[in-house]
């Protein structure tokens, strides 16, 4: 069974069908024992009557002298039935309505005790008997012990049972049912959601729509979120992917053609065909990296900021282990971000490298959280410090491009800033330039949470 709402409505019924049989067991087996009880009382009471009642005639008889107050007793088949029955298993006196009906009754009761049996008459009636022994004392003789009977015949309250069964079945039958139907109901309403989402989803794989849209509830609207960033995140590195193989082709028309020429025009010189191989080594590198940041995803695992950092400044110590630079790392241990490890090295070790390579003495790696309205969770905050000359102001927005370099004095191809701004804006992220700290140049970069 494939469909949650049948499942839920197969197992809803299951689970209707146990708590009202319960239920309905619960309710006959009151029903019987207060019923049961109210007959009892009921046969009590008529035997109590019938003790006010009887005297000893002359003949030392016990009976009652005139007519009954219960009209029942006065009349046969009714199914109330009373007697007095001696000690001795005579009967001393029977009602008018035990005519034609016989039953046996276990009379070995002594004075005072009292009796309730389940009994069946000749005919096959069921009854109900009640049974008090007496010691009955007359004027000047021996107390004689009497037992007083009344039975009633059950046949009615069987039948009586037997509706109120069926009656409460039916009842819980139709109770289960309308509950089902609402259940029904309600859950086309309450999954109307999910066909949205599906229809929706069938309308991006077929090209009519890019992304989810409408408002959704609270417990679907993550999902939604998320389906969404991974189709942007698709989207992107689809567009990343031909961009790269575009921007390749372009840049390697020049050093092709300048290749092309010197080959066509002997001697070759080596020195500029070793360069234009240089430049194409460069760019095909600078494309590859380009292709290789992962970018914003869905499923990419949290990394550890602190340890890249710390494995960054590490590595760049030993680089530029001469000149005795102080890198230091101030990153807090709980700090993660989802980001793939190889792009977050990559943007850590450009920047680190940058700084480095203008530093005086001093380098500071720092990463933060923060966040604004509306997220789930924090995005990452990395700014990289030195205390080396800097940049101008109105040189930070053209430093930024592939290639550009303000000393051609330090060594570097003018890729690290360029490649950095491109991943980061790959995650979505922010790349300002300003003066840190330190005194000199300032590279904070903002990465977006979700």
């Amino acid at each position: 069974m494939k469909s949650l709402s049948a499942r839920l409505v197969v197992t809803l019924s299951v689970l209707l069908v146990v708590c009202f049989g319960f239920l309905v067991v619960a309710l006959d087996l009151a029903f019987r024992e207060l019923a049961e009880r109210s007959r009892r009382e009921v046969l009590e009471a008529n035997v109590l009557a019938l003790i006010s009642l009887a005297e000893l005639d002359a003949e030392g008889r016990l009976a009652p002298p005139g007519r009954l107050a219960e009209p029942r007793l006065e009349t046969i088949g009714s199914g109330l039935y009373a007697a007095i029955v001696a000690a001795d298993g005579r009967v001393q006196w029977r009602s008018p309505s035990t005519l034609g009906t016989s039953f046996d009754l276990d009379l070995e009761l002594a004075p005072g005790a009292r009796s309730a049996q389940r009994l069946q008459a000749a005919d096959g009636t069921r009854l109900l008997a009640f049974a008090l022994g007496v010691a009955w004392e007359g004027e000047g003789r021996t107390p004689r012990d009497f037992v007083f009977v009344a039975a009633e015949s059950l046949e009615p309250y069987y039948a009586q049972l037997n509706q109120f069964r069926v009656q409460l079945l039916a009842g819980f039958a139709v109770i289960t049912a309308v509950l089902l139907a609402a259940v029904v109901l309600s859950l086309r309403k309450l999954l109307r959601p999910l066909r949205q989402i599906e229809h929706q989803i069938a309308e991006i794989e077929a090209g009519g729509r890019e992304q989810l849209d409408g408002q959704w509830p609270r417990e679907l609207d993550g999902v939604a979120s998320n389906l969404n960033a991974l189709l942007r995140a698709e989207r992107d590195r689809l567009a990343r992917y031909r961009n790269m193989l575009g921007n390749l082709a372009h840049s390697l028309k020049t050093p092709l053609s300048v290749l092309r020429g010197l080959v066509g025009a002997p001697p070759v010189d080596a020195r500029a065909a070793g360069e234009q191989l240089d430049r194409m080594q460069e760019i095909v590198q600078h494309q590859l990296n380009r292709a290789a940041a992962t970018g914003p995803g869905i499923g990419v695992s949290a990394v550890p900021v602190a340890p890249v950092l710390r494995d960054v400044a590490g590595a760049l110590a030993k680089v530029h282990a001469d000149r005795a630079l102080a890198i230091d790392v101030d990153a807090p241990e709980e700090i993660r971000y989802p980001i793939d490890r190889g792009d977050c090295l990559e943007l850590a070790g450009n920047l680190a490298d940058n700084a480095c390579k203008w530093a005086r003495s001093r380098v500071r790696l720092s990463a933060s959280s923060w966040s604004e309205p509306g997220w789930r969770r924090p995005g990452l905050r990395l700014r990289v410090e030195d205390d080396g000359p800097g940049i101008p102001e109105g040189e930070r927005e053209r430093v930024l491009g592939r290639g550009v370099r303000l000393d051609e004095r330090v060594p570097g191809q003018g890729l690290g800033l360029s490649m950095v701004r491109e991943l980061v804006a790959a995650h979505g992220g922010r790349l300002e330039l300003g003066t840190g700290g330190l005194g000199g140049l300032a590279v904070d970069v903002r990465l977006p949470g979700a």
